[in-house]
């Protein structure tokens, strides 16, 4: 993608009269009584950011407890959002004159609205509604046969959907029998399998990866018009992601895993960044299992698509946790805050198909085989 240019010092200077707007002035708020922070750029140039009297100042300088110092395109990087700050730390591309990482991080929401405009999530002021005003009611489920006006709205709104009895139980059966056949051939290393570590040292199989190339039932299902339903409901044309970012996927869950991307915290799929590359990239889950506390199940955060989050702030924002039966399909969007925790039960945990749906922009950013990560993180090491 193509990004206007930056410069350092002018777009610093430019920044102050955003300081006044109803955004700067939430920046603000958002980090009253918070230490100073400022950018230095390895050739010295810098500019500190202080919180002062319900104001914020920006002014030249790095007189600050918290100094990020970085090449300049690692910071346009960050203004444009094709890295955030954990892309930047975990790909090298930072390091702290003072302070550290976690510093960088709680300013991260007052400096991306500073940047792009985008609100900070408050959990006391999120209130999602329905079309008719009303409170939206957050347990909801929806069906295919119904008119689609009203999943559009609820998965905009909450930034993900239930959808019941997409699929027939013959047709999953028929998907359960093809990811088990590649569970059974799966190896750590091959390429096409994520691994986790059990509590006694024993691996165990968390995830499938691009399975369409292998399987072509699993390709069709990009061409189902029930999935181009679903992918249609976003505000733009998206299109089945099967050769890329982990193409087709299936995420299996297990009980007692220690180590490994099994259990996923809360977090948005543009964690890293790439937020305005691959987003509004929609998730379609195909539930192959049923989906439980015991068996593990996704849980959301509604009102965080559209907004930066503090993860302090989740602890008091209400969450919603979703239990499916096989068939059904749960679709939300990459940019809305969600977790994956443990299954609470020692049996087997649930089985789900995921098939990602993405702007044509992505397309032309993310090669074959390659996942947005892919595409930053070797750069960044270089």
């Amino acid at each position: 993608m193509r990004f206007p240019p930056l410069d350092f010092d002018a777009w610093h200077r430019d920044l102050r009269d955003r300081l006044a707007t109803p955004i700067g002035q939430m920046a603000a708020r958002d980090v009253r009584g918070v230490a100073p922070f400022a950018w230095r750029l390895a050739d010295g140039r810098a500019y500190r950011f202080t919180p002062a009297g319900g104001e914020l100042r920006i002014e030249p300088g790095d007189d600050a407890p918290i100094v990020a110092v970085l090449e300049e395109p690692a910071w346009r990087d960050f203004v444009h959002e094709i890295a955030t700050a954990a892309g930047l730390v975990y790909g090298g591309r930072v390091h702290f004159a003072a302070g550290g990482y976690a510093d960088l991080e709680r300013w991260e929401p007052a400096l991306r609205a500073l940047a792009s405009g985008r609100p900070i999530f408050d959990p006391a002021a999120v209130a999602p509604r329905d079309r008719d005003g009303s409170a939206l009611d957050l347990g909801r489920a929806y069906r295919l046969d119904e008119p689609i006006d009203g999943l559009r709205h609820f998965l905009h709104e909450a930034g993900f959907a239930l959808v019941r009895g997409v699929f027939s139980g013959d047709e999953i059966a028929r998907l359960v029998e093809i990811v088990e056949r590649r569970q059974a051939q799966a190896t750590p290393g091959d390429g096409r399998s994520w691994w986790a570590k059990r509590s006694d040292g024993s691996q165990v199989l968390c995830r499938l990866i691009y399975l369409g190339p292998v399987e072509p039932a699993v390709a069709a299902l990009g061409d189902d018009p029930r999935i181009r339903r679903l992918a249609a409901l976003a505000d733009e044309p998206l299109r089945i992601a099967s050769d890329r970012s982990d193409g087709n996927s299936v995420v299996i869950k297990n009980a007692d895993v220690v180590e490994g991307l099994s259990d996923l915290p809360w977090h948005r799929d543009c964690g890293l960044g790439g937020h305005p590359v691959k987003c509004p990239a929609l998730n379609i889950g195909i539930q192959l299992d049923a989906a439980s506390a015991e068996r593990g199940r996704l849980h959301y955060a509604p009102g965080t698509r559209r907004a930066s989050c503090h993860r302090a702030d989740l602890a008091r924002a209400r969450t919603v946790a979703i239990d499916t039966e096989p068939g059904d399909c749960t679709v939300h969007f990459g940019d809305v805050m969600h977790a994956a925790p443990p299954p609470l039960g020692r049996g087997p945990g649930r089985r789900a198909l995921y098939l990602t749906a993405m702007p044509e922009r992505a397309f032309a950013h993310i090669p074959v085989g390659k996942s947005y990560n892919d595409t930053i993180l070797p750069h960044v090491r270089g």
